[in-house]
């Protein structure tokens, strides 16, 4: 099975890729409204043959809302799995600290964020196997 992971955000879409049991940082998409992000989003899932897309949820919030927007046009193309996103900006700043990324070098935090995500959601699945 082959999974996108989103870590959804107005102005950028962090992406990563998983074609088995590990998810890997793919690529940030630079967006202008959730019409560009849809568009964009359904050209990858195209290309690179994806199965289920896991995006990162949220608590509350706008964040929270135009997620929501987002999940609710993407799953008339493809099964859409919403999975807690908590901390996972941070933790993909430790995530690129521990793989010795420099500071100044991090602009694709984004796409490490969605790794993050996509990497808690496969593994809860091997676990739950």
């Amino acid at each position: 099975m082959k999974y996108l992971g989103i870590d959804y955000g107005k102005k950028k879409i962090g992406i990563a890729i998983s074609e088995g049991e590990m998810a890997e940082p793919f690529m940030i998409l630079e967006i202008s409204s959730l019409k560009d992000a849809l568009g964009k989003v359904i050209k990858i899932i195209n290309d690179e043959g994806i199965e289920e897309v896991v995006i990162g949820m949220p608590e509350s919030g706008e964040a929270k809302k135009i997620t929501e927007n987002f999940i609710e046009l993407l799953s008339k193309h493809v099964k859409v799995i919403e999975s807690e996103e908590t901390l996972s900006s941070q933790k993909a700043q430790k995530m690129m600290a521990d793989l010795g990324i420099p500071k100044n070098k991090r602009g694709d935090e984004d796409s490490y964020a969605a790794a993050y995500i996509l990497q808690d959601y496969l593994d809860n699945l091997t676990m739950s196997s």
